[in-house]
């Protein structure tokens, strides 16, 4: 019976909260869209416990699709991931006088845990500052090898050069 009481107890709840905001909020538009969503959580508190009160295997996640939603933002964080380290990496270049040096990060962002294949570095324009001691090509690939393998999760990966024929 404890079962039944708390369902009747969360009804009354949802439906007392959406009377007590419909006399809080002014009347318009935005009053309009919360009576429609207060009638949508009244219907899901009165809907979801009833095929328990039936013991009938239910979940409401069998009806939803979150897959599609879950991968997009999966693969948004892991774009995000690596467009973070390609920046922080070529502001490191920079920093240490090479200019017009571009990395980028070869990965795959649609898995679930993000993958990096390897680094290609572009010193086809590259542009030596009075920073940078010595305006050798061979010591500016190991300062920016050393860059790249500062970062954690390039540790392990393959560091290509894109040179001037």
């Amino acid at each position: 019976m404890s079962t039944i009481s708390s369902w009747l107890l969360s009804i009354a709840g949802v439906v007392i909260l959406s009377v007590l905001t419909e006399f809080v909020l002014p009347d318009g538009q935005i009053n309009k869209y919360v009576k429609v969503v207060f009638s949508f959580v009244i219907l899901l508190v009165i809907i979801l416990p009833l095929p328990k009160l039936f013991n009938s295997n239910f979940s409401l996640s069998n009806y939803m699709q979150e897959t599609n939603l879950q991968n997009d933002y999966l693969e948004q964080i892991n774009l995000d991931k690596i467009t973070t380290i390609s920046n922080d990496l070529n502001e490191k270049i920079n920093a240490c006088g090479l200019e017009s040096v571009t990395v980028s990060i070869n990965s795959n962002i649609f898995s679930e845990k993000l993958e990096i294949y390897g680094v290609s570095v572009d010193l086809r324009n590259i542009k030596y500052d009075e920073k940078f001691e010595n305006k050798t090509l061979d010591a500016a690939k190991e300062k920016i090898i050393k860059i790249i393998k500062s970062n954690s999760f390039l540790n392990d990966v393959e560091v290509k050069f894109y040179e001037q024929n």
